[in-house]
C-alpha cells in the first residue's frame, strides 16, 4: 500500500474509511484480475470540519457470478437480491447504503454515462427502502469518486475519501492541482516564503496539508504545552486547545515558555500565546473545559487529528470514544516516572497511535473503569471517593520534550504522506534509562463495543444497531 497519493483536505462531503476496511475492499475490488468487482459498505455520518462526514463501519463483499452479475445496461451490475439485502440492514441500523465498484486506470476515475443513469433510475426507490444517505462510489487503483443523494432530495459528488492509517491517505477522483504558496515554489527562484525549509520537505501541497487541517491538543501540562507550539510552528491552520486547569509554581520547570506571570492563570492562555508567538494568524479554539464537557466533545467531532496529552480516564475514554465513533485518527502521548522509597525505575514514554477500528484503548486496557467512574464526578466528589488521595508524578521536560517529538514526527509524516507503509500501525515505547526504542502493538476484542461494527464503530454518536 506503499506510495498513496498525497492531497491537502478539501471542502465538501467525505467518506471516512477505517483502515482494516480499505485493506479488505482494496483486494477485494483489485486481486490482479483486472476484472470488475463490487461490494457495499453501511456507513454512519455526521457534521465534519468541512462538510458531511460519511463514516463506513462494515463491508459487504459481493460474490462474482452470485451477487456482481452481466448487467442488462452495463457491462456488470450489483444482483437485486444483493442490493436489496443491503438496503434493508442499512435501513435496520440507520447507516448509509454505498454501493462500490471498480473502474481500470490509476489516478483518475469517473462514473460512466451508464452509471449515472443507472442511479437515476434505483436510488430514488433504494432511498424510499432505506430513509437514509445513497452513495455511489467507483474506484480506480489510486483515485476514487462519489455521487451522494441525501434523503431531501439534494445530490452532491464526493469530495475525498479519507483512509486513517499510518499515512493520511487522501483519495479524489483526480491529482490535486493546486497553486503554489503565497512567495512561489522554492524552486522556482522566487522570494522565499515563510515555510521555505519546510517545503523542502513536504512540497507546496504538504505545507497547504498543514495549514488546512483541525488539530485538538487534549491537556496542556508539561507534553500539552510542547505540541501546540510544534504544530503551531508547523504550520497547522487551527488548534483547538483543551484544559480546565491552572499554572501553579510546581508546572513552570515543565512547561516550555512558561513565565512567573503565568502561575494562577488558565493553561489555555498560556497555551494560546505560544501558539500566537509561533503563528500570528492561526485559528484557535480554546476551552477551559475537561475534555468530557459536551463542549470539548462536539469540537472534538470537528478535527482531522487529536493529541491526547491528559492522563486522567475520562479523557482517555471520551477521546478514545471520538476516535471510534467519528473515525479520527488520535495519538495517545505520556511519560511514566515510576519512583518508590527514593527508587526510580524503568522510564516510559509513549507515542500510541490510535486508529479506529484497529487500536483501542479499552481493549489495550488503558481505561479502568473504577477511574473512569471517580472521574466523571464533579472535582469535590473525585477527591473524596479516593481512599488515597494521589501523589502528583514525576515529571521533566527533556522527557516530555521526547515523547511530545515522536508525536508530532509521526503526526507530520502521516499528514504529508511521508511514511513508508501505510499500514503500519505501530506505536512506539521509549525506554529511556535502557535507551531502547520498541514499537508496541493494540489487542482487539472482537466483543469490544467501541471499536467493532457491532458496536460504535463510525456510528457518528447516532442510533447503531445494537
Amino acid at each position: 500500500m506503499a506510495g498513496s497519493p498525497m492531497n491537502s483536505p478539501t471542502p465538501g462531503v467525505s467518506l471516512t474509511i477505517p483502515l482494516h476496511l480499505w485493506a479488505r475492499l482494496r483486494a477485494h475490488l483489485f486481486p490482479g484480475d483486472h476484472a470488475g468487482h463490487g461490494a457495499a459498505l453501511v456507513a454512519g455520518w455526521a457534521p465534519g470540519p468541512r462538510g458531511l462526514r460519511l463514516l463506513a463501519r462494515d463491508l459487504i463483499p459481493a460474490r462474482g457470478g452470485i451477487d456482481y452479475i452481466p448487467g442488462e445496461f452495463g457491462h456488470h451490475a450489483l444482483s437485486a437480491t444483493f442490493v436489496r439485502d443491503a438496503a434493508l440492514r442499512a435501513r435496520d441500523e440507520r447507516a448509509a447504503y454505498i454501493p462500490v465498484h471498480n473502474h481500470g486506470g490509476t489516478n483518475a476515475v469517473r462514473f460512466s454515462s451508464t452509471d449515472l443513469a443507472s442511479h437515476q433510475r434505483g436510488y430514488p426507490a433504494i432511498q424510499q427502502i432505506t430513509g437514509t444517505p445513497v452513495c455511489a462510489l467507483v474506484l480506480a487503483e489510486q483515485a476514487a469518486a462519489g455521487d451522494l443523494w441525501l434523503p431531501d432530495g439534494s445530490r452532491s459528488p464526493l469530495a475525498e475519501i479519507v483512509i486513517p492509517g499510518n499515512n493520511l491517505i487522501r483519495l479524489r477522483p483526480s491529482p490535486e492541482q493546486s497553486p503554489p504558496l503565497p512567495g512561489g515554489s522554492v524552486d522556482e527562484g522566487r522570494p522565499a516564503h515563510l515555510y521555505d525549509r519546510q517545503v523542502r520537505i513536504f512540497g507546496d501541497v504538504g505545507q497547504r496539508t498543514f495549514q488546512q487541517m483541525n488539530i485538538a491538543i487534549v491537556g496542556l501540562g508539561g507534553i500539552g504545552t510542547l505540541l501546540t507550539e510544534y504544530l503551531a510552528r508547523l504550520g497547522v491552520g487551527h488548534l483547538i486547545l483543551v484544559d480546565d486547569d491552572i499554572v501553579d509554581e510546581t508546572n513552570l520547570p515543565r512547561l516550555g515558555g512558561a513565565l512567573h506571570t503565568d502561575v494562577g492563570r488558565p493553561k489555555t492562555d498560556l497555551a494560546q500565546r505560544l501558539a500566537r508567538q509561533a503563528q500570528p494568524g492561526i485559528r484557535l479554539t480554546t476551552l477551559r473545559e475537561r475534555a468530557e464537557h459536551p463542549r470539548s466533545r462536539h469540537a472534538l467531532t470537528q478535527c482531522d487529528w487529536i493529541f491526547l496529552a491528559a492522563d486522567g480516564a475520562a479523557a482517555r475514554h471520551w477521546v478514545n470514544a471520538v476516535v471510534q465513533q467519528y473515525l479520527i485518527p488520535a495519538t495517545q502521548v505520556g511519560v511514566k516516572i515510576p519512583v518508590r522509597d527514593g527508587a526510580v525505575g524503568q522510564i516510559h514514554a509513549v507515542a500510541r497511535l490510535l486508529l479506529p477500528g484497529t487500536s483501542c484503548l479499552w481493549c489495550d486496557g488503558l481505561i479502568d473503569p473504577t477511574e473512569l467512574a471517580i472521574d466523571m464526578q464533579s472535582p469535590r466528589d473525585r477527591d473524596a471517593a479516593r481512599y488515597v488521595p494521589g501523589v502528583p508524578a514525576a515529571s521533566v521536560l527533556p522527557l516530555n520534550a521526547l515523547a511530545a517529538a515522536e508525536a508530532a514526527s509521526h503526526f507530520m509524516h502521516a499528514a504529508t504522506g511521508l511514511h513508508h507503509d501505510d499500514a503500519d500501525a505501530f506505536s512506539v515505547l521509549h525506554r529511556t534509562r535502557s535507551r531502547d526504542r520498541d514499537p508496541i502493538t493494540s489487542r482487539q476484542d472482537p466483543g469490544c463495543r467501541w471499536c467493532q461494527p457491532t458496536g460504535q464503530l463510525g456510528s457518528g454518536g447516532g442510533h447503531t444497531a445494537t
